[in-house]
């Protein structure tokens, strides 16, 4: 390879020596770029963004961030345009280069070597100009002044690696870029504690006495990385592989509180990953090293259009959404810094999962399911393609999964809205997709209806929907009456067990169920009330009322309770804990509900669903006679019309198709005589207090139903 390959090398190191003299001039390099962009060039946005989230003009930029405006992912004609401009705009003599041989770029969403204001120390852009006028300087890596300016500015977040991309731009000749293509090739290990100065002169060094020019390196692990890229899989020999005392990592980007909740994207604009708790899994952050591979997951269910036969079953499933490999760890328990693979497409893994938002793959010899988390890493890392025939055998065919722990895999009955329905809930995907996402929206949901329309079964099965599995413990559910309390709810003096006459401050089963959900912050827990509209509301919920808001969850908006212990902290409702009322509309005793409550709940209304086609083929999915199927349908019908119609009662007092689903899952042997049992047993007395001031009329209804 000739010094003609690479054109792109006069033009580039001299735009850097004019360049050098622009420290007190950043604003009229904002102004050029923006003029630039103005005219149509393709240019960085330079957008910055304060405590409040507010944008502005940047006001500072660094040299490094100059440069990368044309190298990063755009086309080779946009970027020749900038350049001439370049070469105009600084009075450069070299010619406009031919070639881009070589050269590393930044990803588009990635090309600021300096975070946003809102994180930004203010001595971070001087540092960056500081390493880059001394770079420019005769033998730089000789010279202590430039390697503590290099560490220095490896200070800066957002700043890692890429430093040795920006030195390779400037002077090719001297600095080698480190970037994650170029470590692969060359077979380099970044040190655990993150790239220093130290480490990398002696990197440089090494390399230097080759017979090949760092250009020409470059040049070739570019090449060898696209090859790669095509590749389906690599042999477990190949050089790159240094999976010696690497850690693997796959973490959760869904923060609840956040708008849009799913911080993926940022992350990968910022090449961090960053944990969304304030007291959790920090140890588990600050262990982080560098070298370690890191993946975005996020943990979902399936059933349908799976790449393999799920004998009709749910199925747990990851989502792998990005990989990537860590840079930088700053110790503060909360992020790290990321290279990210922007060429990676997302893909989905079957059976063994992990909803945990961290969660560090075992792959020690004691592990007992090593061999399930070595599939998974050569899938998500790797390439492999997941053996399905293999996971299924192992996953239904084998006692070894019963005794997985819950935080290390996936070990619960996976469930979904599909599940739901084929439960025996006659809504549509739809239908029930839409009462889950404003369940997931506002936090706490209230499934109101006439008597035997499933509300107390559809509530749980949604529990679980939402849950992406069944999990009983993360479920409780109380019924409300007369004289339920706060005390019973939250807290108050009860009675202590064993201690006769003796009465002591006791959590209700509200507040205990709280606490499970605070623990456990990865997991979905619910907590539901029948008969939600026959207590007196304010009375039970007192000062939790304002806490049960979607928007009013976290310790930030916590309360003192009525009754307190000393020196406890106040009592807040975790975002993870989903509330769901069972209101029967039909309740002549009961006044309107609180309207302060309404607010705070989102409402989902079910219907008698007799004249369903799911009802009808739900029967007869079951083997029911179909004269049998069509006499329940007929003659419900029939009664709900009728109740519609009359002025006292109207739709709120129809019968729920509940009374007419039996257990089990064969109904050949039901005849009529089952159909009159319920009639005469449930739905007479029923009608008779429906109209308790026309027994005539109720006598009639009831006569229609057993003829």
């Amino acid at each position: 390879m000739t010094a003609q390959s690479f054109t792109w090398i006069p033009f580039y190191q001299e735009l850097a020596k004019k360049l050098a003299g622009w420290g007190k001039r950043q604003g009229e390099l904002i102004s050029f770029l923006e003029t630039l962009r103005a005219e149509g060039y393709v240019i960085t946005p330079l957008n910055d963004k304060d405590n409040d989230g507010a944008r502005f003009l940047l006001k500072e930029i660094d040299p490094f961030t100059f440069f990368g405006v044309f190298n990063r992912g755009i086309r080779y004609d946009q970027r020749l345009a900038i350049l001439v401009r370049m070469k105009q705009h600084f009075e450069l003599q070299s010619e406009v280069p031919e070639d881009f041989n070589g050269v590393p770029v930044l990803n588009n969403l990635k090309s600021w070597f300096f975070s946003y204001q809102d994180s930004r120390d203010t001595k971070d852009v001087g540092r960056l100009w500081q390493v880059f006028r001394l770079a420019l300087e005769e033998n730089p890596l000789g010279k202590k002044q430039f390697l503590r300016a290099f560490d220095e500015a490896l200070t800066v977040k957002q700043t890692n690696v890429n430093l040795t991309i920006g030195l390779f731009w400037i002077r090719p000749d001297t600095f080698l870029n480190l970037d994650q293509v170029n470590r692969a090739h060359l077979e380099i290990k970044l040190p655990s504690g993150g790239l220093t100065a130290k480490f990398y002169a002696e990197t440089v060094g090494q390399f230097r006495s080759g017979k090949k020019s760092f250009p020409e390196i470059s040049l070739e692990a570019w090449g060898a990385g696209n090859e790669r890229a095509g590749m389906v899989s690599e042999p477990k020999g190949s050089p790159y592989r240094t999976q010696e005392e690497i850690n693997y990592w796959l973490v959760g980007a869904y923060w609840d509180d956040w708008d849009p909740a799913d911080q993926t994207g940022r992350f990968l604009a910022e090449g961090i990953w960053e944990n969304g708790y304030h007291n959790r899994y920090i140890s588990d952050v600050m262990s982080m090293r560098v070298n370690d591979r890191i993946a975005i997951k996020a943990a979902s269910t399936q059933r349908r259009n799976l790449p393999f036969d799920n004998r009709n079953k749910t199925i747990s499933r990851l989502v792998i959404k990005a990989i990537g490999t860590i840079v930088a760890n700053r110790n503060d328990g909360r992020r790290v810094e990321v290279e990210w693979d922007h060429n990676f497409a997302e893909k989905s893994w079957y059976f063994y999962t992990n909803r945990s938002t961290l969660w560090h793959l075992r792959l020690d010899d004691k592990y007992k399911l090593k061999g399930l988390s070595e599939n998974l890493r050569e899938f998500v890392w790797y390439g492999k393609e997941q053996d399905y025939a293999w996971f299924a055998k192992i996953w239904w065919d084998s006692s070894e999964t019963n005794e997985i722990t819950v935080d290390e895999a996936t070990v619960k009955q996976p469930y979904s809205v599909e599940d739901v329905i084929v439960s025996g809930v006659f809504l549509t995907e739809v239908e029930l997709n839409q009462i889950l996402e404003r369940l997931i929206a506002k936090k706490a949901m209230i499934l109101q209806g006439p008597p035997g329309v499933g509300k107390t079964f559809l509530a749980r099965k949604l529990a679980y929907a939402l849950m992406k599995e069944v999990d009983s413990d993360r479920l409780e559910m109380v019924q409300f009456h007369q004289s339920y309390s706060y005390d019973d709810f939250v807290r108050g003096y009860r009675p202590l067990p064993g201690k006769a006459g003796s009465f002591g401050l006791q959590n209700g089963v509200f507040f205990d169920f709280c606490q499970k959900a605070i623990n456990d912050p990865d997991q979905e827990y619910v907590f539901i009330i029948d008969e939600i509209n026959r207590g007196n509301l304010s009375q039970i919920f007192g000062e939790l009322l304002m806490l049960i808001e979607h928007d009013k969850r976290g310790p930030e908006f916590a309360l003192p309770l009525v009754y307190r212990n000393e020196d406890e902290p106040r009592f807040f409702i975790p975002s993870n804990l989903y509330l769901i009322g069972l209101m029967n509309v039909a309740d002549r005793s009961l006044a309107m509900v609180d309207y302060a409550l309404r607010r705070r709940f989102a409402f989902a209304t079910l219907k008698p669903q007799y004249e369903s086609n799911l009802y009808r083929q739900w029967l007869l999915d079951r083997s029911m006679d179909p004269n049998l199927v069509n006499l329940i349908i007929e003659r419900m019908t029939a009664l709900n019309n009728e109740i519609k119609e009359d002025s006292l009662l109207g739709e709120n007092y129809q019968l729920g198709h509940s009374f007419f689903c039996p257990k089990g899952d064969n109904f050949a042997g039901l005849d009529k005589d089952w159909f009159y049992g319920i009639v005469r047993t449930e739905i007479v007395p029923l009608l008779k207090e429906y109209w308790f001031d026309n027994q005539t009329k109720a006598e009639e209804a009831g006569r229609r139903l057993l003829a």
